[in-house]
């Protein structure tokens, strides 16, 4: 979920995980004479706890650019699709549009697009990637891709409304926190 798919990467998630507690209680047994058994068992347990704290931050970090990217791909397929493009070519040309503005949505293009060359279903494939990037608006919008292909509606049309949805669900995101303080100083006032 938070991009790392090489084997590395767990190796090197699973060696902090047991080095930083290490360090930290090597940390506090050089440095700290007073109550050194306390600060020692909390050494252990924050080196433990601070590569999760740091994976769940990259991953709603991940998931948070994803989600503001998402507007802009469906745009991208849709005029792709308009163009004459089928969805898979779309997806692909989508993808590699993306790479240097969206990397992370560009990436999670590519998988689909591999998992369907090795032989998956495109609804499988999309399935995937929703279980991958864990975002609501990403849901979504697979359900209206699995709903279009399942009764035949035109997806392009159905890409343009899905994402004049969500620019509009993002702009009231950010209008309603700046709406919040003028209701707080009415009482105040």
């Amino acid at each position: 979920m938070a991009g790392y798919r090489k084997p590395a990467h767990y190796d090197i998630f699973i060696g902090s995980r047991i080095l930083l507690p290490v360090l930290a209680a090597g940390a506090v047994a050089l440095f700290i004479k007073n109550n050194a058994l306390i600060w020692f068992i909390v050494a252990l347990v924050v080196g433990f706890f601070i590569p999760d704290f740091w994976l769940a931050h990259a991953i709603s970090k991940r998931a948070e650019e994803i989600r503001l990217s998402l507007p802009d791909m469906l745009d991208l397929l849709a005029i792709c699709m308009e163009a004459g493009l089928g969805l898979d070519q779309a997806i692909l040309r989508v993808g590699q549009e993306l790479r240097l503005g969206h990397p992370e949505l560009s990436d999670e293009l590519q998988l689909i697009v591999y998992e369907q060359r090795a032989g998956g279903q495109r609804v499988e494939a999309w399935r995937h990637m929703a279980d991958r990037v864990g975002v609501e608006s990403v849901r979504s919008f697979v359900n209206m891709l699995v709903q279009t292909e399942r009764f035949g509606t035109p997806i392009s049309k159905s890409l343009a409304t899905f994402s004049d949805a969500l620019r509009v669900q993002r702009r009231q995101q950010v209008e309603e926190p700046a709406a919040k303080p003028t209701l707080k100083l009415v009482l105040p006032l």
